[in-house]
């Protein structure tokens, strides 16, 4: 069974989306606000400069039509005196500084008062004008020197209001002069300072609200979409576990039947095997032959082992039920597991702490995977340093913990510790901790590594309560101090 690889789930890895998200927003947000505030900024300075010119345009045409009425003239404003008369009496009002007299063909003509400097009409302004259209526009910082001659060369700038009056002929719409009204601008920048501080203030007002409300939503829409997230990967997650687990359930439950076909098919030629190697070392060797010896303590370990998971077998089948105490469980690992360790120059030590009973299913079981963790941390841990099986109890469940002194695991190995062909030893089949995973679920017991580091690694076998039954309380029980020389 393959095992599917870790789904990406890039939307959990990127912790600042939401922030991202709902920064980007109101990016947009202060942006459109901005926008249609400068907009609004524009339009509005135009309509209050507009709104000079044509009050002055009015002024003017009210001028003229009030010297009609009263006999002061009667002249046509074509005639350029009449011009400049009217200009003089306009130019009575207040905040007006000077007056410039233009031809019908944008000609400068003459000046009130006479220190006032000659400037030409712009000529965007001169085709309005024609238009019959008065054109005013405001300078924030006008160089006075440029247009009063008798101001300093170095004068500060000053604000200003340009308002151009076409002067319309009697009779018919034609442009028969110009009046340009210099003005002084000072009420218009304080126009344009209460415009800019009244839209600062409504508008950051609205982008507090309308940022408000987007922070809200989103911060609720995007808290949703992130608890599903959570969900999904959490379900990603349980079935990634699941189909390891039946993965491993899989590949383990072959190699047990290949493991029982194999036992049945060896258990015969295995004892003939170890007759023939102890005659050939008594014969040959009188018993001082490492070799032979050697081998023969091996062929004896291995009919062992043969004839336990036999005899395992043969308990579950025929039902034969008994309990054993995890004391008595201690006493009969300790003498092959202080053998094995005497002979790698390795201490070993057991600690039971826990005083109660477990059915004989259970006992074999558990001692099949305890000694086969004790022989990894034999295995493992360098000459003088130590393994010890230690035996705890808990509200809940059992706990038997292997822990040796050897170098620890990689990340690496860890990461498929449980898997058959996964070996760290050399020449290992990695098949021993598959099967003792196995062997744990069949108990309804939990086999994992706590602990791994350069100083050492921790197994840990936990039965349930559910598993083992009812606990009978805690006792000093058999304990093997593991500093104790082996």
């Amino acid at each position: 069974m393959r095992i599917a690889p870790p789904i990406d789930r890039p939307i959990q890895r990127a912790r600042w989306a939401p922030l991202l998200v709902i920064g980007l927003a109101l990016a947009v947000l202060g942006g459109t606000l901005a926008w249609s505030a400068l907009d609004l900024r524009a339009r509005i300075r135009f309509q209050i400069v507009e709104r000079e010119g044509e009050i002055l345009d009015a002024v003017t045409l009210m001028q003229h039509s009030n010297d009609q009425t009263n006999g002061e003239t009667m002249a046509s404003l074509a005639d350029p005196g009449e011009q400049f008369q009217l200009a003089m009496e306009v130019s009575l009002f207040r905040n007006v500084l000077g007056v410039r007299l233009y031809s019908a063909d944008g000609e400068f003509v003459n000046a009130f008062p006479v220190y006032i400097a000659e400037a030409a009409l712009r000529a965007s302004d001169l085709a309005q004008l024609r238009n019959l259209q008065p054109v005013s526009y405001f300078s924030a910082k006008a160089r006075m020197q440029e247009q009063d001659l008798l101001a300093e060369t170095n004068s500060a700038a000053e604000p200003l209001l340009f308002v151009d009056v076409p002067l319309r002929t009697d009779g018919d719409q034609h442009l028969a002069g110009v009046i340009q009204f210099l003005m002084d601008g000072s009420s218009i920048a304080r126009q344009y300072a209460d415009l800019d501080r009244n839209l600062a203030l409504k508008f950051s007002a609205a982008f507090v609200v309308a940022a408000g409300i987007l922070m809200t939503g989103l911060g609720l829409a995007l808290r949703r979409v992130q608890r599903a997230n959570q969900e999904l990967a959490q379900r990603t997650d349980n079935l990634l576990q699941a189909n390891r687990e039946l993965a491993l359930a899989a590949r383990t439950s072959a190699v047990g039947a290949v493991a029982s076909h194999l036992i049945h098919g060896l258990k015969n030629p295995l004892s003939g095997l170890r007759n023939f190697v102890h005659a050939q070392n008594a014969e040959k060797s009188d018993g001082s032959d490492t070799e032979w010896q050697m081998a023969l303590s091996t062929t004896q370990r291995m009919e062992e082992l043969i004839n336990r998971v036999v005899r395992v077998l043969q308990e579950q089948q025929n039902g034969a039920e008994y309990e054993i105490s995890i004391a008595e469980l201690a006493g009969i690992l300790a003498p092959k597991a202080e053998a094995l360790a005497d002979s790698a120059g390795v201490r070993f030590g057991t600690r039971v702490l826990v005083d109660r009973t477990l059915s004989n299913r259970e006992a074999d079981l558990i001692l099949l995977i305890l000694e086969n963790l004790v022989q990894n941390g034999i295995e493992a841990t360098p000459p003088g340093k130590g393994v010890e099986v230690c035996v705890t109890g808990d509200v809940g469940a059992i706990n038997f913990e292997v822990c040796d002194q050897g170098a620890g695991l990689s990340p690496a190995m860890q990461a498929r510790l449980f898997m058959p062909c996964t070996s760290g030893k050399k020449g290992g089949g990695g098949i021993g901790l598959a099967i003792s995973k196995q062997l744990a679920q069949s108990l309804g017991a939990e086999l994992e590594l706590t602990q791994s580091s350069p100083c050492g690694c921790t197994f840990r076998l936990r039965l349930p309560q559910q598993a083992a039954g009812a606990m009978e309380g805690a006792a000093d029980g058999h304990i093997l101090n593991m500093d104790q020389p082996r």
